[in-house]
C-alpha cells in the first residue's frame, strides 16, 4: 500500500487533519496518531501492526491505495461507473431567446428572436415521449431557460410541461420543472398553474433596490425590483423553492446587505424554501480579492443570522459540468441542440438537430467534446483533478492549443486549494456538531 497521490496532510500542535481529494473527505488524527501516520507513511503496511483501525479506515476511505494503482484512471471508471448507474434525464428548453429586459453583462443577443413554432413544440414532447419509453429513466427534469422563458408561457412553456407530466405520470416517472427567470413575469396565474407540481426557479438579483433598477430595468425602462421581490415571496408561499442569484461585482457586493431586510421577516417555512448564492459577474475584475471575501463572509454571515440560507460563498470544489454529463441536452427554440448554457446559441455553437419525429441527431462538435470531457494528461496526473475534473469542456473545445493548466494553476495555488477544500470541508462538521 502507499499513500494517495490526492493526500494532502495539515498538522499543528492539536493533531492531524488528511484530506483525500478523490474520496472529498478528512480525516483528523489526535497528536498520537498523527505521530504514528508520520512514522509509517512511506511504509503503511507497518501502521497495521501497530494500529490496524487506522490503517484499515485510511485503506476503506482511499487515503491508502495499492501500488501501481492508476488512481486517475480509477476516478474517471468511478464517474464512468456513476453514470451508467444515473435514471435521470434533464432537458433544457429555450422557448425564445427573446427577454424583456437589458441586463448590460448578458452575454446573449436578444433583439428580434422569434418563438419555439409548433413542430418543433411537437418534436420536443415526442422525444420526451420515446426516451420515457426506453424505461430507461426514474426522473426527468424539464428547466426553461432563454431568454425569459415566461414570455411565453401559455403558448409554449404550458403544453410541453403538461405533455411531459403526463408522460412521466403513466410511467410512474418522477417529475420536476425548473424556470431560470428574472421574475418580473411571475404573476399570480402562473403560479397558480404550478403548484401541484416539484417546481423551483432560479431569479437574479442585481444589488439593493437602488443597484438593482440601475442595471436590471425592462427594455422600456421601468424599474423591476419591488416586482421580483414580490413575485419571490409569491412564490415561496406557494410552496415553490426559489434560489436567488445574487450577480454582483467589486462596487455592487456590499450593497445586498440591504437585501435582507426584504425577506427576514419570512417565517421558517417560507425561509427554508429559498436560498441565496452569490455569483461574480464574469466581465468584472476589479477591486481587491481580499476585500471581496471578506464582504462574501460578512454577506453569508449577515444572511445567515436572519435564518436566510446561502450556499457557502466558495466551497473550492467544483462540481462536473452539467454539459459534460450524457443525460442532459438543451434545446434552443429553433430545434437546435447544445450542451453548454454559458455560451450564446449560435450556428457556430450547435452540437446537433431534434428532428421533426422526435430523435436527437448529433454533430462532430458534439463527439469533440465527448472526447475531451475527462480532461488533458496533464490534468489527470494533477493532485486537484477529483476536485476540477480538468476544467471544463466548453473551454477545451473553444482553446485547442492550450498547455499546462487549463485554469493556470501553479503548485501553490493547487495546495491552496486543497487546503481550504479541507477547511471547509472542517469547518462544515464544526457548524453540524453545533446545531446537533
Amino acid at each position: 500500500m502507499i499513500e494517495s497521490k490526492y493526500n494532502l496532510c495539515l498538522q499543528d500542535n492539536t493533531g492531524m487533519i488528511i484530506y483525500n481529494a478523490k474520496a472529498d473527505e478528512i480525516v483528523a488524527l489526535n497528536p498520537h496518531l498523527a505521530e504514528l501516520y508520520n512514522q509509517y507513511r512511506k511504509k503503511p503496511e507497518e501502521l497495521s501492526n501497530h494500529h490496524s483501525e487506522l490503517f484499515q479506515m485510511l485503506v476503506d476511505k482511499g487515503f491508502l491505495v495499492e501500488e501501481g494503482l492508476d488512481e486517475p484512471q480509477d476516478f474517471i471508471n468511478q464517474c464512468e461507473n456513476r453514470e451508467e448507474e444515473n435514471r435521470e434525464y434533464t432537458i433544457t428548453v429555450n422557448p425564445t431567446l427573446a427577454c424583456n429586459m437589458k441586463c448590460w453583462y448578458c452575454y446573449e443577443n436578444h433583439e428580434n428572436k422569434p418563438a419555439m413554432n409548433d413542430s418543433v413544440k411537437q418534436a420536443v414532447i415526442l422525444f420526451i415521449e420515446k426516451l420515457l419509453a426506453t424505461d430507461s429513466y426514474q426522473k426527468l427534469h424539464l428547466s426553461f431557460f432563454g431568454g425569459e422563458p415566461l414570455l411565453y408561457f401559455d403558448k409554449i412553456v404550458l403544453p410541453i410541461l403538461r405533455q411531459a407530466h403526463n408522460l412521466c405520470a403513466k410511467r410512474n416517472v418522477e417529475f420536476s420543472v425548473h424556470f431560470t427567470t428574472n421574475a418580473f413575469l411571475l404573476a399570480s396565474d402562473v403560479l397558480q398553474q404550478l403548484e401541484s407540481l416539484d417546481v423551483s426557479f432560479q431569479i437574479t438579483l442585481d444589488g439593493n433596490e437602488h443597484v438593482h433598477n440601475t442595471i436590471r430595468m425592462t427594455k422600456g425602462n421601468e424599474p423591476t425590483y419591488t416586482t421580483i421581490i414580490h413575485n419571490i415571496k409569491a412564490a415561496i408561499k406557494s410552496g415553490l423553492k426559489v434560489g436567488v442569484r445574487c450577480n454582483y461585482t467589486y462596487k455592487t457586493l456590499p450593497t445586498f446587505i440591504d437585501v435582507i431586510t426584504d425577506f427576514k421577516n419570512l417565517d421558517s417555512n417560507e425561509k427554508s424554501l429559498l436560498n441565496f448564492t452569490f455569483e461574480r459577474i464574469w466581465q468584472d475584475d476589479s477591486g481587491d480579492y481580499a476585500e471581496i471575501e471578506h464582504w462574501l463572509k460578512r454577506l453569508e454571515t449577515a444572511f445567515e443570522n436572519e435564518g436566510l440560507h446561502t450556499k457557502a460563498t466558495n466551497d473550492y470544489k467544483i462540481s462536473m459540468c452539467y454539459a459534460d454529463q450524457r443525460n442532459t441536452v438543451v434545446i434552443n427554440y429553433n430545434g437546435d441542440l447544445y450542451k453548454c448554457t454559458a455560451r450564446d446559441f449560435t450556428t457556430k455553437n450547435r452540437e446537433g438537430k431534434l428532428t421533426p419525429d422526435g430523435n436527437l441527431e448529433w454533430n462532430d462538435k458534439h463527439k469533440k467534446r465527448q472526447a475531451i470531457r475527462w480532461g488533458t494528461e496533464t490534468c489527470q496526473q494533477c493532485r486537484i483533478y477529483p476536485i476540477c475534473h480538468g476544467g471544463c469542456s466548453q473551454m477545451k473545445l473553444e482553446y485547442t492549443t492550450l498547455q499546462g493548466c487549463p485554469k493556470g494553476f501553479d503548485k501553490e495555488q493547487i495546495d491552496n486549494i486543497m487546503r481550504n477544500r479541507a477547511l471547509y470541508i472542517l469547518n462544515s462538521y464544526k457548524k453540524l456538531c453545533r446545531k446537533e
